[in-house]
This record gives structure tokens, sequence and C-alpha cells, in this order.
């Protein structure tokens, strides 16, 4: 019984995803081992890709990315979904009397985005820096998350947008 593990492992490596044919289908007129199955409207033969003669009907290769920088464009995606939210929400935030006192209006905020996938720090300038509104920003752009990169931690101006609340106006 201890002989037959090891002649089974070597069977087993020996046929190495071959499929077990009986003696029977052996002799059966059929397709070829090699040959699979394709589905409806497949060449016989695999195509080598073609060069893209720039008529748009083509899949474009992206370029290389630099590892050593940010992401731009994923990046960018969750910048303008804060900024979104900031717009959506913060131009209501209220201080301790319960009245949204702005300032209001466009604001061009820092953000220091880490290498690590996560921002690390927003600076809001004055007069919105300490108010209301100004944390409101600060919250909303605190613990994003964007692709990481093998650089150093970037800085990024952003404007953002705070709109007055239709209730406050005068």
């Amino acid at each position: 019984m201890r002989m037959c593990f090891p002649l089974l492992a070597l069977v087993l490596l020996a046929c190495q995803g071959k499929r077990a044919v009986s003696p029977d289908e052996e002799n059966k007129p059929g397709p070829a081992p090699e040959e699979t199955t394709r589905w409806e409207g497949a060449s016989s033969t695999p195509e080598a890709p073609r060069p893209s003669s720039g008529g748009g009907g083509g899949v474009q290769e992206a370029a290389a990315k630099r590892s050593d920088q940010y992401d731009q464009e994923a990046t960018e995606v969750v910048l303008k979904r804060a900024a979104r939210q900031v717009k959506e929400n913060c131009g209501a935030a209220k201080d301790e009397s319960g009245k949204a006192t702005g300032p209001w209006g466009k604001v061009t905020i820092q953000i220091q985005l880490g290498h690590n996938g996560h921002s690390k720090g927003v600076t809001v300038p004055a007069p919105y820096q300490g108010k209301p509104s100004g944390n409101c920003v600060e919250k909303a752009f605190t613990n994003l998350t964007y692709p990481p990169w093998g650089g150093q931690d970037t800085p990024v101006d952003w404007e953002v947008e705070l709109v007055q609340p239709a209730n406050e106006k005068k």
C-alpha cells in the first residue's frame, strides 16, 4: 500500500492536464485533442493584435504611468466629489447660535496628498478658517482615499465653493 502513493503521484505528474482516454475512445474519429470549443463566429486561428491606425476603432494602450507621482486623473475624481459635497452642504454650516453665518463664495484650499493614498491635512485660508463653513470644508477633505504612489507627499491647491443657503439670503 505504501508504494501506491509514490506511484500514483508519478502517474499524475506524467498526465499533467491531459484528459484520460479509454481504449474505445482512442480509435474514434473526433476533434483533435488540442482543438477547443469556440463560440460562434470565432476564427480558427488566433489573431495577433493589429496596430491602431488612429481611426478610433482600435484599442489604445494607456501611456505608462509614473510611480513616483500621484495619479492625477483618479485623484481628481475624489477631489471633485469632496468639492461637490462642500458646495451642497458646507454653506449651510451653522455656528453655536444655530445660524449659517458664512463666509460664502469661492475659496482655494490646499490639500496635502499623502503618498500612502490618504489625505494628510487641509489648509483653509482666512476668513474661512475657524468658521463653521471652513470647518465643514476641512472635514470634507479629511480622510480622502485615492491611489497611492511611490513618491513624496504632494500639496494640491483646489477651489471649492461655499453656497449661501436660500433662507439666509437677504
